[in-house]
């Protein structure tokens, strides 16, 4: 999994002061607060400085409270030891509210999630069928749009007019332009 950074575990900020901020969480521990000190410094005056840390293992992602003063809550419940963290929890610390995403387990990806390279040569789409004329039918006749100030060529039909328009376009007449004596 370290090959592929894009399939880390990600915890993202969905709430707090630092709202959209992500990190991806590695094998090693990872120290969340707010000392300057730590791995992930998160700007809340309600967290501890050394608050929360979380690490991946061949088992899941796990979570632990430091002994922070306002405690670490994992969908609205308190922890006070080592919890695994399931795609889609809710982390808070302080006032903060962290996502977590895996990507190994999740139903569906985050926008921006690209594994691999794209392919050039898949088309998402497949065109629609036509539908074959019945036996025997005749094709429709081809209206040609007429371009204002040009006549249809011979051949050709003209376009039928609409409401409050002329069949045949119509040039203005050019202003007269004074001679010289």
């Amino acid at each position: 999994m370290e090959e592929h950074p894009n399939l880390l575990p990600l915890l993202t900020v969905a709430g707090g002061s630092m709202r959209g901020a992500s990190f991806r969480v590695r094998r090693t521990p990872l120290v969340i607060g707010r000392a300057p000190t730590v791995d992930v410094v998160l700007n809340d005056l309600h967290l501890s400085r050394r608050h929360a840390q979380v690490w991946l293992t061949p088992e899941g992602v796990s979570l632990a409270d430091l002994g922070s003063t306002n405690g670490t809550w994992l969908n609205d419940r308190r922890i006070t030891g080592v919890e695994w963290l399931s795609d889609g929890d809710v982390i808070r610390l302080g006032r903060t509210e962290l996502r977590f995403f895996d990507p190994g387990v999740a139903v569906t990806d985050p926008v921006g999630l690209l594994i691999g390279t794209p392919r050039r040569d898949h088309r998402p789409t497949l065109p629609l069928p036509v539908a074959a004329p019945p036996a025997g039918a005749r094709p429709p006749e081809r209206t040609v749009p007429a371009t204002p100030g040009v006549r249809n060529a011979p051949g050709q039909s003209p376009v039928p007019a609409g409401p409050g328009m002329a069949a045949e376009p119509t040039v203005p007449p050019a202003p007269a332009v004074p001679t010289a004596p």
